[in-house]
């Protein structure tokens, strides 16, 4: 048997969780994820459209070279959508990894 005091039962503070709160962050967490993917695929949308643009003044050129200049001046913006449609992507994937097949892998048919 043990000698001396009892040892005092320590009370057992119940946590109070406040779920309407904790909803309210997730719901305003994720209105901020979509709004910027939102403005990251209007960016996307606005390089394609100047692409597109450029390579429409294709028609109008009077030589090659100048056709060529033209394309050349298509490929910036482009390229610049494709670097960011990648980021969204990967950024997508790397959130989410464990639910979708990596971006690279699909394969439309």
């Amino acid at each position: 048997m043990a000698r001396g005091r009892k040892p005092k039962e320590q009370a057992v503070v119940p946590v109070v969780v406040d779920h309407a709160k904790l909803l309210k962050e997730f719901e305003q967490e994720q209105r901020v994820q979509l709004e910027t993917l939102y403005k990251d695929l209007a960016k996307v949308k606005y390089n394609i459209d100047e692409s597109l643009r450029q390579i429409g003044f294709m028609d109008e050129a009077e030589s090659l070279s100048q056709a060529a200049f033209k394309a050349g001046r298509a490929f910036g913006p482009l390229d610049q959508a494709n670097d960011k449609l990648e980021k969204i992507l990967d950024d997508m994937y790397n959130f989410n990894y464990d639910d979708l097949d990596h971006w690279d892998d699909i394969i439309d048919n």
